[in-house]
Parts: C-alpha cells; sequence; structure tokens
C-alpha cells in the first residue's frame, strides 16, 4: 500500500475525524512508512503525538502544510503512504486532500440531522468531479449506538440513493469509552487492549482499507 493515500474527510466538524484518524495512523505506522498530514484546525493527532513522545511510544511522521502549492507538491511526489486528517470546513486546502485522495472516509454518527451533513458533503464532491470524475467517498458509520435502528436505516437508504458519490463500509465503529481513554494515553485502542471490542472493530477497518486500496 505504499504510495497510496486516504483522507478523512467531512466538511461537518464533529463526527470523530480525528479520532478515527489517529487510530488508524497508529495501526498503520506499524507496517508502513507513513506521513501523517494533520488540517484539521484543533490539532488532535499533532495532540496526541505529543502525548505518545512523552510517553516512550513510537511517534508519528507529521507534516504540517501552509499552503496549497505545499501540499500539492507532497502528494504529487508521494511513494509512500499518505494519511490525511482534514478539518470539519470546506477549504482550498481540504479539497486538494479530497482530489489527492486514493481512498476518501467519510464519518457519521447515527442521528438523522448526519443526513443534511452528507447531503452539503455530496455538493463538494459534485464540484470536484468536474476535476477528478473518479471521486467517491466510503463512509464509516462512527460512535454508533445500537439502538438506532431507525436512524441507520435511513442513513443507508441516503446512500444507496447516491451510490454516485458515496459507498458503505461494513466494518461499524459503535460507541466505545475506549476511544476517548486511549486517545488520554496516547495509544490508539489496540495499544491498549487489544482485545477489547473497540479493538476488534478497527482491525476489521484496517483489514478493509487494505482491501479496497489493493
Amino acid at each position: 500500500m505504499n504510495g497510496k493515500i486516504i483522507t478523512i474527510a467531512h466538511q461537518k466538524g464533529g463526527v470523530g475525524k480525528s479520532t478515527i484518524a489517529l487510530n488508524l495512523a497508529v495501526e498503520l505506522n506499524k507496517k508502513y512508512n507513513l506521513k501523517v498530514i494533520d488540517l484539521d484546525y484543533q490539532k488532535s493527532i499533532t495532540i496526541f503525538n505529543e502525548t505518545r513522545k512523552e510517553k516512550k511510544l513510537k511517534p508519528l511522521n507529521i507534516i504540517h502544510i501552509e499552503n496549497q502549492k505545499e501540499l500539492i507538491d507532497v502528494l504529487k511526489n508521494n511513494n509512500e503512504m499518505i494519511l490525511i486528517d482534514s478539518g470539519g470546513f470546506d477549504s482550498d486546502l481540504n479539497r486538494i486532500a479530497i482530489i489527492g485522495a486514493d481512498l476518501v472516509i467519510t464519518p457519521v454518527s447515527n442521528n438523522l440531522i448526519e443526513i443534511y451533513g452528507l447531503e452539503a458533503f455530496k455538493k463538494i464532491l459534485q464540484e470536484l468531479k468536474e476535476i477528478e470524475a473518479e471521486i467517491k467517498s466510503h463512509i464509516l458509520l462512527n460512535n454508533i449506538d445500537p439502538k438506532a435502528t431507525k436512524a441507520l436505516k435511513e442513513l443507508k437508504k441516503y446512500i444507496q440513493k447516491n451510490k454516485e458519490y458515496f459507498s458503505l463500509f461494513d466494518t461499524v465503529l459503535r460507541r466505545r469509552s475506549d476511544f476517548a481513554k486511549s486517545f488520554e494515553k496516547g495509544k490508539n485502542v489496540i495499544e491498549m487492549d487489544k482485545k477489547s471490542k473497540a479493538s476488534k472493530e478497527l482491525k476489521n477497518l484496517v483489514k478493509e482499507i487494505k482491501s479496497i486500496l489493493k
């Protein structure tokens, strides 16, 4: 998977992009020479990495981008794996990260309001398709309440209706306290407890990503 670019993107904030990014980054960094680009203004993954360094854990190779040209150059000249944590807003930098990606991951929760967020994101993808026709986002159900069956049904129906723009991961990340606890420790959920339910879900996600990027 060297040379592949994964972008975690959604113009809506608070959907768990950085949590997913840092958990994936730690896992992918075990097997690949991974570069992480932090485009999120909150810099959560950068803060997380500082905690890793303090606790003598293997740090991530995080790159901070100053402008559009710099990002384009990094993506064009890439021969390693790159993971991009984009910000929860629409911007030229975030759009470049989407266009340059081999895989776009968009997290959504089980709230019905997520459909409005996806509709707004679809408009961005519609505009980007004029530049890169093959753009499509893989929706990752994240922070899911097992009881929210109606909302999940409506979300899946929306994704199916808009399959030109979206597809759905088989993996579902449920609402787990381990994701918050592991962040505080500078670890991903597998490092914290490799036998936990959260760890199993993350392993399934990594496996599915590898299958998509073959």
